[in-house]
């Protein structure tokens, strides 16, 4: 069991008086604990261990990971603004449903919507942003390296949103977030964690042809890339 220092508002006081190397320790166990908690969760939620609609009790996953309920909750807060956890009054804290179906829609729709987007880029705008493109790509590279697969995500969801940014017709980026891609690509992570070097490297074509700058080829590998996920739906 994992073993925290507990911090909260009561020990806030203590803290102060503390040196600061032993309230530095103490923030890292407490962010340590926060990461552990919410990637048990992410994993839990994406094997189906967790229902949609299943309550989640602070108390409960504090005392099973030994620490105080504030890292539980701030897991519980970063979940949900992933979109994968629901807060209600009086209901607590939910699994937030998301289906089959509304997976494959989802990622069917963002596979034309960023192909389109990559062929309406101004050249001008895209030679500005083809090295910070270029270093996503690298930071995925980096992430699956070190099997980061929250890492991996984060750069993930950033060099497909900055790709659909760079288009000059701006609502396909207000269609692409309400896709929610970000709590996507985490979900499916889990259930290909094993799978990040091979998924890293198939985002260099694209950044190959957008170098090129030939974007109607980009457009079409970024619209088979969001197939590639189909394939595994039930």
């Amino acid at each position: 069991m994992l073993k925290v220092d507990r911090i909260n508002s009561d020990g806030a006081a203590n803290l102060e008086k503390a040196p600061v190397v032993e309230v530095t320790a103490a923030i890292e166990r407490h962010k340590s604990a926060r990461d552990l908690i919410r990637s048990a969760l992410l994993k839990r939620i994406s094997e189906g261990v967790y229902l949609p609609g299943e309550r989640l009790k602070e108390m409960a996953l504090a005392h099973e990971f030994d620490v105080s309920q504030a890292p539980v909750r701030e897991a519980f807060r970063e979940l949900e603004t992933l979109g994968l956890l629901v807060s209600e009054h009086y209901r607590g804290t939910r699994v937030r449903g998301v289906s089959s179906q509304e997976i494959h829609d989802a990622y069917q729709l963002r596979g034309y919507l960023e192909e389109i987007a990559v062929q309406l880029i101004p050249l001008v705008k895209l030679k500005e942003a083809i090295a910070s493109i270029e270093a996503l790509q690298a930071s995925m590279r980096a992430a699956a390296l070190s099997g980061d697969p929250d890492g991996f995500a984060r750069a993930n969801t950033q060099f497909h949103r900055s790709i659909v940014s760079l288009s000059s017709n701006k609502s396909l980026l207000k269609v692409w977030d309400s896709l929610e891609i970000g709590m996507l690509s985490r979900l499916n992570l889990q259930k290909n964690e094993k799978k990040l070097r091979s998924l890293a490297e198939i985002h260099q074509p694209i950044v190959d042809s957008l170098k090129k700058e030939d974007l109607k080829r980009a457009g079409v590998l970024l619209r088979e890339h969001a197939f590639f996920f189909l394939k595994d739906l039930p």
